[in-house]
């Protein structure tokens, strides 16, 4: 009151911005915070007792605000028609400033697939990410927005490696204490799926060394993670114990067992890019004998296996079918944990010495040279 009276607009800002968060406007029915916003926030008629000053807000605390506000109109079909509407007519006011009007275009389009019209998200989605890919600075929770509304896209979409993408970098502009447990291991869980499903998608490292996978941890879905892990490390042994040991959970996830074959095959690759990364750069001739009893494969099978790899750009290399070999030049990096960096520093270490002993050979039967 006494902000208001003073017109400190800031403070007031600041208040009613700690007022949306209380728990009490979550309930079902409660609509005291939209009722608050019309008659206190709003903008009213220049002649009335309270002119509100929402026009002397940030813009994008407004919009945030204006976001929270619009959840007060529920979720069945009314309610979200109504949420859009009070939408658009808060965004028709905040267009001179993007960051605002970005996040409120954002909001429209979550509560536009909440609703089903699926097109007029994509549209909403496709008009705003030239603006947020090509904005210099721009506020994270404005990222946040775009990316989770993209992740939820994609999710309708059913397309996986694009879920995954977008969710990883709605967690990168997102803090996760802002996230509810259930929130987390939702999220966690479905990208989780995303990784092992994903036709073209054979990195899992950023997933496995994000936090939010924590929050499977103790929870009958645990064994999701240790999924991912065999799958990381190219274990086969590791991907049949849990495929025995989880069999029911696994059978009662559709997105596996109609990717059982895939997975299949996307485990031996995995196998198959750990193998070439234990041999030295200098030595990467892998026989198929030794490619098939790494992969659990039979011998007549390896070249087939080889050139997925090749096709899909995860190694680069030539085959020798005469002498039933390939020779690896390159192999896709990968995020390394703590165990990985140590192996690859053990590496750098042996190079070291081999370079120390080579100079000093060198200085010795060869001074003339390094003279």
């Amino acid at each position: 009151q006494l902000s208001a009276s003073s017109k400190l607009w800031h403070q007031l800002t600041l208040a009613m911005e700690e007022l949306s968060l209380k728990p009490c406007f979550g309930a079902a029915g409660n609509q005291e915070l939209l009722e608050l916003y019309k008659a206190f926030v709003a903008d009213q008629a220049p002649n009335a007792p309270w002119t509100g000053f929402a026009s002397k807000m940030n813009p994008l605390k407004h919009a945030s605000l204006a976001i929270a506000v619009s959840k007060q109109f529920g979720d069945d079909e009314a309610g979200v028609m109504g949420s859009i509407q009070f939408l658009d007519e808060v965004g028709g006011k905040l267009t001179s400033d993007k960051e605002a009007h970005l996040l409120v275009r954002m909001e429209i389009a979550r509560r536009r697939l909440q609703k089903g019209d699926i097109e007029e998200c994509k549209k909403i989605v496709e008009q705003c990410s030239d603006i947020v890919k090509d904005f210099a600075e721009i506020d994270s929770s404005v990222n946040s927005a775009f990316y989770l509304v993209s992740s939820l896209l994609q999710k309708t979409l059913g397309d996986a490696a694009e879920f995954y993408k977008n969710s990883l970098l709605y967690l990168a502009f997102t803090p996760l204490d802002s996230l509810s447990v259930t929130q987390k291991q939702a999220l966690a869980y479905d990208l989780g799926l995303a990784a092992l499903c994903g036709e073209k998608q054979y990195q899992f490292g950023e997933l496995l060394l994000h936090p939010i996978l924590n929050s499977l941890n103790g929870t009958a879905a645990h064994w999701l993670v240790e999924m991912l892990n065999a799958f990381n490390a190219g274990d086969i042994q590791a991907f049949e114990n849990v495929s025995k040991t989880h069999g029911a959970a696994i059978q009662g996830e559709p997105a596996l067992v109609s990717n059982s074959q895939r997975l299949r095959e996307k485990i031996r690759i995995f196998a198959l890019m750990q193998l070439v990364r234990e041999m030295p750069a200098h030595s990467r001739t892998l026989s198929f004998s030794d490619i098939a009893t790494r992969t659990s494969l039979p011998e007549d099978e390896v070249e087939l296996l080889l050139m997925r790899g090749l096709s899909l750009g995860l190694i680069r290399g030539c085959i020798d079918e005469v002498e039933s070999n390939v020779r690896v030049t390159w192999v896709q990096p990968r995020v390394m944990d703590r165990e990985a960096i140590g192996k690859q520093t053990a590496k750098l270490r042996d190079w070291m010495d081999k370079v120390q002993r080579t100079s000093v050979f060198l200085a010795s039967e060869t001074p003339e040279i390094l003279a």
